[in-house]
Formats: structure tokens, sequence, C-alpha cells
């Protein structure tokens, strides 16, 4: 059993058991990065507590933990022609989370200071490598996101990057409902609550993608 699964163990277990069911592959590939930022990331060495004190937005060492599996994911991707989308909020000029949302004044907060949504060195985009910016929590609101990925012939959209509770998790949702089959790579997603990323992995690998192993994503990535 996987860690995320243990919140759902037992009794409560059965208000998905009938959802087992994998998602056959596909033949073209892509990949999403999503909001790996300094905002979102925050700086080496800190705990959640100073990782938040710093930036808000920021997940601390669950962030660290993911760098080397995205590293791993993309690797194989440069120079094999599989396509990989860098998502980032809209930034200082167009503030990602506008005045009628919930989170407004963290918005302006991370928004508001340079560097903010400057990716971080494991999440630079090499040449070649489409870079979006978002308004909102999913790749795919007021995006060409989809219609590029489409026009590719995709059909497997491998996730990673933060939060997967968050813009993530819309991603998953969108990607489900614009026809790609989303496979988020379990190692290379991250969260500042355990909790929430535990309930998130559970239910988009129930009802809208695969959560999958980072190997078993790299073997299927490694197209040259």
């Amino acid at each position: 059993m996987r860690w995320w699964q243990d919140v759902f163990a037992g009794e409560a277990g059965t208000a998905y058991a009938s959802f087992a069911h994998r998602q056959e592959p596909g033949t073209t590939p892509a990949v999403l990065v999503i909001d790996v930022v300094r905002s979102f990331v925050g700086s080496p060495g800190l705990d959640l507590a100073a990782a938040v004190a710093e930036w808000p937005t920021a997940c601390g060492p669950a962030a660290y933990e993911a760098m080397p599996a995205l590293a791993r994911v993309l690797a194989p991707l440069r120079g094999a022609g599989v396509p990989v989308v860098h998502l980032r909020p809209a930034g200082p000029a167009a503030r990602f989370l506008g005045p009628t949302v919930k989170n407004e004044l963290v918005g302006e907060f991370v928004n508001g200071r340079p560097g903010a949504v400057d990716f971080v060195p494991e999440s630079t985009p090499r040449d070649g490598e489409l870079v979006v910016a978002k308004s909102r929590a999913s790749a795919f609101f007021n995006t060409p996101v989809a219609t590029y990925l489409h026009a590719l012939g995709v059909d497997d959209l491998f996730v990673a990057g933060t939060t997967t509770s968050g813009c993530v998790r819309a991603s998953v949702v969108d990607a489900f409902s614009h026809g790609f089959k989303p496979f988020v790579v379990e190692q290379a997603v991250f969260d500042r609550s355990r909790l929430s990323a535990a309930v998130s992995l559970y239910e988009m690998d129930a009802k809208y993608a695969d959560v999958v192993q980072l190997d078993d994503a790299v073997k299927r990535l490694d197209v040259r």
C-alpha cells in the first residue's frame, strides 16, 4: 500500500472500492511541469515554518524531496522530442490571484516580489519547451495548452509540480475533461500539506488519473 492510500484504509476505502480500473497507455506522451517556481518551492534547507515565513506559498522540505524526481522525469525527454509544457503563475503584471478570490493578499504579496515566478534551476525550461503563464489554478484555464497538445496528437499526459492539492489537481481534472489520459508522477509532485496531498493523490487516482511511480514514468517517457 502506498503512503497516500493509508488515508482511506479500512471502511473509508469502501467509498472508492469500484474505482480500481487503470488507464491503457497511449502512444504519444507529453509532460506538464506545474508552478515549480521560487515562490512555491522556497529556499533550500528551511523547515516548513521558515519556508512559509519567506514565501507564504512555499512548500518547504516537500519541494526539495521532489526535485530529484523532477530531474529524472525531464532528463530522458530533452532531445527526444517529447513535448514539455512549463506552467507558472501569471506574474506581477497580471496578478494570478485576482481581487475577487479568497487568497488575494497572498497573491499580492507573492507577485509583488522580485523572483516570485522565476523557475528554480531544476525546472528551468530548455529551448523548444513551451512556457505558459496561467491566471488560475488549472493549466488549461484561458491558456493554449489543450490546443497545443491536441495539435501534437498527445494522448498520455504526465504531470509533475505543485501543489498536489491545488494546481496539480485542477490541471489533472481539466486534462481528463479535455480527453487526455493523465498520469501523476507520485514522487515528482509536492504540497505543503501531507494530508491534503494524500487525499488528492487518492482521489485523482480513483477518478481522473493514474498515480504512477517514478521508475514507471521514466521508462514510459524514455523514447530515445
